[in-house]
């Protein structure tokens, strides 16, 4: 009996292509092995946006320190942008990918050149806002940046902003309030405040309110260049700009100083290891995570703030301060959540 060898080998071929009964109810037309291959990036996402977490946590810690022995915020800036940025190209070197970005994108210099502008300006206001109020405070006002970043994905990526996210962003606002805990609302329930202290509290709080715009506003920009930019490209753009800008402004408005102790040089080289950490596995975890989710996995910063302030600088934060982060961190998980939800729709 002659077989059609040739033709059984195609039979067998478009059996192979065609879908089977689990593929076909795969999203997107995907195929069992895609889906396994997205499933496993998104892991690997969330972990590297909770490793970015811990990261920029001890970063945060760091730059607390230094402060507390009286270094100024943009000197500490500096400092960690030249650790970064010889990291950053280093990294570049290794990975073997240009620091400049791909040059056969156009247009796309100018979405780094955004990214890293408004990522160093962002982190010099939070660095301020760390050195002037409790580490926890700082950090929880800073992670307001998901309300505008919901803005800004509405704006350059088109996800839509409805009234859910409008209410969390609004109910958000009440949070700060608590963690302010303005005299004139809370002078009968807490001690009052000296003058000064509450001064810093208030431009604390509007330093990191900025940084938390300038920071949502970097990180649509990393969601709308995608992969097309490898995660160290925009390292080295973050840390050049910031080493352009803070030095300029360092000489221009402060009085900055050697480190003079071991320990000084240590924390010092320990802010531009730890904030390039956070920024490698940031970037990285924003290119594969979902953004509800990776939304969720940020906000350990928070969780770490508290902890890093309570062991390490006795910052013991009151039950306003507490209830005032959880309101916060609350809505900022819940318009992860519901957009996550409404994506998947």
């Amino acid at each position: 009996m002659h077989i059609d060898h040739q033709g059984q080998s195609d039979t067998n071929q478009q059996q192979r292509r065609q879908p089977t009964e689990t593929t076909a109810l795969l999203p997107h037309g995907e195929t069992a092995d895609e889906a396994n291959k997205r499933r496993r990036d998104e892991l690997k996402g969330y972990i590297f946006m909770g490793l970015s977490a811990l990261g920029f946590a001890t970063n945060s810690a760091c730059v607390k320190a230094l402060a507390i022995a009286n270094f100024p915020s943009l000197e500490i800036v500096f400092a960690r942008s030249i650790v970064q940025l010889t990291l950053g190209l280093l990294g570049c070197a290794f990975c073997r990918v240009s620091p400049l970005g791909p040059s056969n994108k156009p247009g796309i210099h100018k979405w780094l050149f955004l990214r890293g502008a408004a990522g160093a300006f962002g982190n010099a206001c939070f660095f301020y806002a760390v050195s002037v109020m409790t580490l926890a405070d700082a950090t929880v006002i800073f992670f307001t940046g998901p309300v505008f970043s919901a803005i800004f994905a509405n704006i350059l990526l088109g996800e839509p902003y409805d009234a859910f996210d409008k209410a969390a962003s609004a109910l958000c606002m009440l949070g700060i309030v608590l963690v302010l805990k303005p005299t004139a609302f809370f002078m009968h329930m807490l001690d009052v405040q000296e003058p000064g202290t509450s001064m810093n509290q208030m431009r604390g709080a509007t330093a990191a309110l900025v940084g938390a715009v300038s920071g949502a506003l970097a990180y649509c920009v990393v969601r709308k260049v995608g992969r097309a930019v490898h995660s160290m490209v925009h390292v080295v753009y973050f840390g050049f700009l910031s080493m352009v800008g803070s030095s300029i402004m360092m000489f221009a408005t402060q009085e900055p100083r050697m480190p003079r102790t071991t320990y000084e040089w240590t924390v010092m080289g320990m802010v531009g290891v730890f904030a390039y950490i956070g920024q490698a596995f940031l970037n990285r975890g924003l290119q594969l995570a979902p953004a509800g989710p990776g939304t969720l996995m940020r906000n350990l910063d928070v969780v770490f703030a508290f902890i890093f302030g309570i062991t390490l600088f006795d910052e013991v934060p009151d039950w306003i301060s507490v209830a005032g982060a959880t309101v916060i961190i609350g809505c900022t998980l819940a318009m992860g959540a519901h957009k996550w939800l409404s994506h998947r729709r």
